[in-house]
């Protein structure tokens, strides 16, 4: 298949999991074509080098989901009509773009899953049925990635169909020649810099741990990089407290050198109100991981097994003020730096991308 041409489908041109696969198949010498929606955020990620990267639309966050599947369908079936050759694939990453592609009569599609559209309490009666036609799609693809054992198991249990691939969102192939950060065993547990990193969502937990280490730890830190249509409140989140710091948007992964090495402590204790939070396996743990930081998840998660397994962090419920303070009035030295210990032992080849080497070598077999 690696004479075929390959057209990417992205949900977003600026995300770097997307970005990465698309070098992946490049790097294997395949013909690519990229098409993606523009959604005006880290935009600086948006690029291939030597590619052009053509916008099916505009779309800011909170455009309400039917008004973008129609507008999303109608460049599908230009872009199918386009490409209309027994000779391409089309590799799509999310489930919206996969409806339109099978809407409009495409068979030869990869499907690359990370996230749950459906997941949300909104969509809870309805769910059923989104499942359903989920796993139609993922049957009747050529293969379909997913990047947490925690989706193959909500939606096949312990056995899953052989056109699966489990492919955890991994640091990029960016980070083979980089070394890993010089050991810090000497953390001090009574000042650490707490830090979220990434598209801020998540105002019931990240937001309040930001906001409980401003009002009650003067002794701490809190420091954000990245943006959303949620910046405006981080802004004023960090204009309320003189140890919250905000220091913009940034380049993946260009930059994440620099943000690591400025804080102790990953904070990704997401809402687990919503179904994709309790099954993802995001790539900050890969990230934390490869910088010897200990992260803070959410209790109840598949996320939360992966660290407790590692010993590579804390779960905890940040949904109430209580929890957060006791937590962080737990830390103590020993613990933190045992961890660190324990996080910097895991092997390079555990955190980082393999160029997507079992994607390619199931396609080119099959």
């Amino acid at each position: 298949m690696n004479n075929s041409k390959i057209v990417f489908l992205l949900e977003s041109i600026s995300q770097p999991r997307c970005i990465k696969r698309i070098n992946s198949f490049i790097s294997h010498g395949y013909d690519v074509e990229i098409y993606g929606i523009d959604r005006g955020k880290y935009n600086q990620n948006a690029a291939i080098s030597g590619k052009n990267i053509n916008i099916i639309d505009n779309q800011i966050d909170g455009k309400k989901h039917i008004n973008k599947f129609i507008s999303n369908n109608a460049s599908i079936k230009k872009i199918i009509s386009k490409y209309n050759s027994k000779e391409t694939v089309f590799y799509s990453f999310g489930f919206a773009l996969t409806l339109s592609l099978k809407l409009n009569g495409c068979k030869n599609y990869i499907y690359e899953i990370s996230d749950i559209l459906y997941g949300y309490k909104k969509f809870d009666l309805l769910r059923p049925l989104f499942v359903r036609i989920d796993k139609y799609f993922i049957k009747n693809s050529i293969l379909t990635i997913m990047t947490s054992q925690g989706f193959a198991d909500f939606f096949f249990k312990n056995k899953y169909p052989d056109n699966i691939i489990v492919q955890p969102n991994r640091l990029s192939v960016f980070f083979s020649d980089i070394q890993r950060p010089e050991l810090n065993f000497d953390l001090n547990s009574k000042k650490l810099r707490f830090a979220y990193v990434g598209a801020f969502r998540y105002p019931n937990t990240v937001f309040r741990f930001a906001k409980i280490i401003g009002k009650f730890y003067p002794q701490h830190e809190f420091h954000f990089y990245g943006d959303s249509i949620l910046t405006n409140q981080i802004i004023s989140i960090s204009e309320s407290y003189e140890n919250v710091k905000y220091f913009g948007s940034f380049k993946n992964p260009d930059d994440l050198i620099p943000i690591y090495n400025n804080f102790d402590v990953v904070v990704a204790c997401y809402d687990i109100q919503s179904l994709n939070e309790r099954i993802a396996e995001p790539n900050k743990l890969y990230e934390a991981l490869f910088f010897n930081k200990p992260i803070i998840v959410s209790k109840n998660t598949f996320l939360s097994k992966k660290v407790e397994k590692l010993n590579c962090g804390y779960a905890i419920d940040a949904s109430n003020d209580d929890n957060i303070k006791t937590f962080v009035d737990s830390i103590n030295d020993k613990e933190i730096n045992e961890m660190i210990k324990d996080i910097f032992s895991i092997k390079n080849d555990e955190i980082i991308d393999d160029d997507s080497a079992e994607i390619i070598a199931f396609i080119e077999k099959g």
